[in-house]
């Protein structure tokens, strides 16, 4: 599937993403995008799985691909895009999809983890509370309701938060019956685990951080790591559908030492040997670390030895994780447009809005040092 853009605020140039990639990247500045971008992506995927499911076989062909991509994206467009974002957006894209994906009918449990996520663990209980009593109240006052104020009504989040809010209300109580191996890693990053208590069977659940000393804490109480990747967490836990799910993060490097963040993408690739991962972010970190393993992945293809090649050079690189460079599409945003990495460009020329900040800091550095020592000399 491409998702071809036109206008997308702040968008205004075209582009196109390939949706088809295992793992989609997406780096650039703030408010160029990206977070917007991802939850559209996790509109189409959930509207996807019911809309093309009521296709007829008989009408799916390659005569047929385009009328089919044009009606999915007016029904999008119609019914969906204010349902996703709470409000009108002013945007024109375009949806082309193959005939294999069409006729396979692979859909994927898509799952959005929003940058806000630090604070879920600790407050979701407070945030339905707030909201329910709010309700209670404009029921209590139907009658004083008119179109002028009824958008009060709407939720406070958009559709990808709402939905996470409600699993963490009504999907916490059957673990993933498969034990998978990102718990066990992310319960060495965190250094303990995330549990789950719950009162009553109708009650809402009480999150906590299990520090491996056995020390219980309260996530208001646990460092923003610990909170930060407690969603991840619950994600595997209790939500993860093994090969058939989309996990769309939102900057998960916040509050990271770079060292858990090369581990947390580490992970990730390897979830999206058999998944598929999309992740906006700020960090060079993240955006670093995937270009490496891109080219890995490429020199596996070619040299043999591997394991010898990372001892002899002192890596720290994963050889297991079952991914091809082409599996792989980086887009940068730079405010206009979205631009795709492309993996000859040795200049790094669409990652400046990270590594020219990076190189300014060094030059910095060795400038005031140098007429430093002119002084110590």
């Amino acid at each position: 599937m491409k998702l071809i853009i036109n206008k997308f605020p702040p968008i205004t140039q075209p582009c196109e993403i390939d949706l088809s990639k295992k793992v989609i990247l997406f780096v650039g500045k703030n408010n160029s995008g990206k977070t917007y971008l991802s939850q559209l992506i996790w509109g189409i995927y959930n509207v996807e799985k019911e809309y093309i499911s009521n296709l007829n076989s008989t009408d799916i062909s390659h005569d047929n691909l385009e009328n089919i991509a044009f009606d999915f994206v007016t029904y999008l467009k119609k019914y969906t895009i204010k349902s996703i974002f709470k409000r009108e957006i002013d945007i024109d894209f375009k949806i082309e999809f193959t005939l294999e994906e069409l006729q396979s009918k692979k859909y994927l449990n898509s799952v959005f983890l929003p940058s806000t996520r630090l604070f879920l663990p600790s407050f979701y209980k407070y945030i339905f509370n707030t909201e329910k009593n709010f309700k209670d109240n404009m029921f209590e006052n139907f009658d004083k309701i008119n179109s002028k104020n009824k958008s009060f009504y709407a939720p406070s989040y958009t559709q990808p938060v709402d939905e996470l809010i409600k699993k963490l209300i009504f999907r916490l109580d059957k673990p993933v019956e498969e034990k998978n191996s990102y718990l066990e890693i992310l319960s060495n990053v965190i250094e303990g685990n995330i549990s789950v208590d719950r009162a009553e069977e109708i009650g809402m659940a009480d999150i906590s951080y299990h520090h491996k000393s056995g020390e219980n804490i309260s996530m208001y109480l646990s460092s923003s790591m610990v909170n930060q990747l407690s969603m991840l967490y619950l994600y595997f836990k209790y939500w993860y559908e093994d090969k058939e799910s989309f996990l769309l993060l939102d900057e998960p490097e916040m509050n990271l030492h770079p060292s858990k963040k090369i581990k947390i993408m580490e992970l990730l690739l390897d979830f999206a040997s058999d998944n598929k991962l999309l992740i906006a972010t700020h960090s060079s970190t993240l955006a670093k670390s995937l270009i490496n393993y891109l080219h890995l992945f490429d020199l596996k293809d070619k040299k043999e030895n591997m394991q010898e090649f990372i001892d002899e050079n002192g890596l720290d690189m994963n050889l297991d994780i079952d991914l091809k460079s082409n599996d792989i599409g980086i887009y940068a945003f730079n405010g206009k447009t979205i631009v795709s990495y492309k993996r000859d460009n040795n200049s790094d020329i669409h990652f400046g809005t990270f590594t020219e900040v990076e190189e300014l800091q060094n030059r910095q550095f060795d400038y005031i040092m140098e007429e430093l020592d002119k002084y110590d000399s």
